[in-house]
């Protein structure tokens, strides 16, 4: 099944892009003029658009694939293989907690729970104030700073259930 543009743009069950988030569109299409003429460029075009609106939104896709003279279902399949992609609004911080070998060996499910419990919610939720989402992923490369997690993109680690209160109590105070 191909994905065509009208699917894209107003998914069955989502309501289009909120008209106040419309002018952030051109913005987008301005930052995706220096990537025309490079190949290989659909990853940086797709953090550009989760940069300006928290998440790819269908709008941004299709805009992408136009720009980058690409199709748009290759634009999706980019989005939807990385997991640093989201298709739905995501909350300001979202914490990536390593769980493979040398991070859970050096502590990572307690690094979890001590998420978990200061924020009350479970991985793969937002937490009932919408600021934090905790996720449980595979290796971020960081196996020098285990146990290892990302704040946004930004890399931190070692990281113990220790350093949750103050790392949140930046967080919230706009630090990283």
């Amino acid at each position: 099944m191909s994905i065509h543009h009208t699917e894209l743009e107003t998914p069955a069950g989502r309501a289009p892009l909120p008209e106040s988030e419309r002018p952030k569109l051109e913005t987008l299409r301005e930052r995706l003029q220096p990537l025309k003429e490079q190949p290989g460029t659909t990853i940086e075009a797709l953090y550009a658009a989760q940069d300006l609106f928290s998440y790819v939104p269908p709008e941004a896709i299709v805009m992408i694939a136009e720009e980058l003279s690409l199709p748009e279902s290759q634009v999706f399949g980019v989005v939807t293989f990385y997991t640093m992609f989201a298709l739905e609004p995501q909350p300001p911080h979202v914490l990536r907690v390593c769980r493979d070998l040398s991070c859970h060996l050096a502590g990572a499910q307690k690094l979890i729970g001590g998420l978990e419990d200061a924020l009350g919610v479970r991985h793969g939720h937002t937490s009932p104030a919408g600021e934090f989402k905790v996720e449980v992923v595979s290796c971020l490369g960081l196996c020098d700073k285990q146990p290892s997690m990302l704040v946004n993109l930004e890399q931190h680690g070692p990281v113990t259930e220790a350093d949750v209160p103050a790392l949140l109590e930046r967080l919230r105070n706009g630090a990283s």
